[in-house]
């Protein structure tokens, strides 16, 4: 299997994605015992889910303030290219509206859509602050820049320890769906999508 491509792999990603996984140690179990008690299971899965999903969205969303946060320090100066400020500014607006969710991501091209705009903007919102004859004098602009780029570095993590769940949910239902519809005969029977692309 292969995750989709990502520009930025570095190794303090890859040894945070390892710390991370370690969490999924405590996997749910497979799926023995009564009705209940597998709704019940099938439940804290769904849970871990959506709490994973709503860590990496939130990290997203933090991404997006600090790109406005460095726009607006670069404002402050009162000496910019107004026109490139404002077309910078809309273009981090209408980022969000770009953003896959959890059933639409099964069209990989969102995804990569999605990911192409996010760091085309990060990259030119960082050459503008960079380019400001004051950049040396205003030391929040080079630790805005590193907390975009920090935000940036987490989003494979975030994806490795979502698809981590997802695939547990996946099996699990898979594994005791005609239990799991007994007990709940409107449960979601589908495969949730992953951002791991199938070989």
């Amino acid at each position: 299997m292969m995750l989709r491509k990502i520009s930025f792999l570095l190794l303090p990603t890859v040894l945070t994605v390892i710390f991370f996984s370690c969490d999924n140690g405590k996997k749910v179990s497979d799926g023995s015992g009564g009705a209940d008690s597998l709704l019940i299971k099938y439940n804290a899965l769904i849970d871990s889910v959506d709490v994973n999903w709503a860590v990496m969205i939130a990290d997203d969303d933090d991404k997006l303030v600090l790109m406005k946060r460095l726009l607006l320090e670069v404002s402050y100066t009162n000496n910019y290219d107004k026109a490139k400020y404002q077309e910078l500014k809309e273009m981090v607006d209408q980022l969000k509206a770009m953003r896959y969710d959890q059933t639409t991501m099964i069209n990989s091209s969102l995804i990569d859509a999605y990911d192409s705009a996010t760091f085309a903007i990060s990259d030119q919102i960082i050459e503008f602050a960079r380019n400001h004859p004051r950049f040396d004098d205003i030391p929040l602009m080079e630790e805005l820049i590193d907390d975009i780029n920090g935000k940036n570095s987490y989003v494979l993590m975030h994806r490795i320890h979502y698809d981590n769940w997802v695939k547990e949910l996946n099996s699990f239902k898979k594994n005791n769906l005609d239990k799991l519809l007994a007990t709940d005969p409107v449960l979601e029977t589908e495969s949730m999508p992953l951002f791991e692309l199938p070989s």
